[in-house]
C-alpha cells in the first residue's frame, strides 16, 4: 500500500506534470501516454501502460501496489488542468446552485470499493468538472482512498466538502441528503 507521505505526493505531482502540457513554458507533455491512460478501460489495462510502470518505479512500489498505482495513473490522466480554487468534492457539490454531481452519483463514488468501479466513478466526477480540479487534493485523496486506516476519514472529508458543512447554514442538508 502506497501511503500518503510528502515524498509520495511530490513524486505523483511531478509525474503528472511530466505527462501534461504546460502552456506558459511551452512544454508539450507526453500526449501519447496521457491518451493511452485515458483509454484504459480498466485498472488492469492502465497497469500495463509504460507511464504507470514509470510511476511505480518512482514510488518504489511493489507488485502488490500495482493496482493502486494504476488507479492513480488512470484517474490523474483524466485531470487535464490543475485548478487549486476548490477541493474536488467541494466543486462537485456547489451549494450556491444545483450540484454538478447528484447526491446519488456522489454516494456511488464514496461507496465504490472495487478498483474498476472507483476508476469509473472518479473519471465521471472529473468529466463533470470538465477535467479541471485541485491536483494536490486529488492526489492526497487517491493516496487515502483505499488505505484501510485513512479511507473512512477521507471519504468523510469528501462528504463534508460536498455538502459544504463548514458553513453552519448548509450542515442541516447532511441528514436529509445522506439518507437517499
Amino acid at each position: 500500500m502506497i501511503r500518503r507521505t510528502p515524498d509520495a505526493q511530490r513524486v505523483i505531482l511531478a509525474w503528472w506534470q511530466q505527462l501534461h502540457p504546460n502552456k506558459p513554458t511551452g512544454y508539450r507533455g507526453d500526449r501519447a501516454a496521457v491518451a493511452q491512460l485515458r483509454h484504459a478501460s480498466s485498472v488492469m489495462a492502465a497497469s500495463m501502460e509504460p507511464a504507470t510502470i514509470n510511476l511505480c518505479r518512482a514510488l518504489a512500489a511493489g507488485p502488490e501496489d500495482l493496482g493502486q498505482v494504476a488507479l492513480f495513473a488512470a484517474v490523474l490522466a483524466d485531470l487535464r488542468e490543475d485548478d487549486a480554487g476548490h477541493r474536488v468534492a467541494s466543486a462537485l457539490g456547489n451549494p450556491t446552485d444545483a450540484p454538478l454531481c447528484s447526491p446519488l452519483r456522489f454516494r456511488r463514488i464514496l461507496e465504490a470499493t472495487d478498483l474498476d468501479f472507483q476508476l469509473t466513478a472518479l473519471r465521471r466526477a472529473l468529466a463533470l468538472l470538465k477535467h479541471r480540479g485541485h491536483l494536490a487534493d486529488l492526489v492526497s485523496s487517491l493516496l487515502d482512498w483505499n488505505n484501510p486506516s485513512r479511507r473512512d476519514e477521507r471519504r468523510q472529508r469528501w462528504l463534508y466538502d460536498y455538502y459544504q458543512t463548514n458553513n453552519p447554514e448548509q450542515s442541516s442538508l447532511i441528514g436529509v441528503e445522506a439518507n437517499l
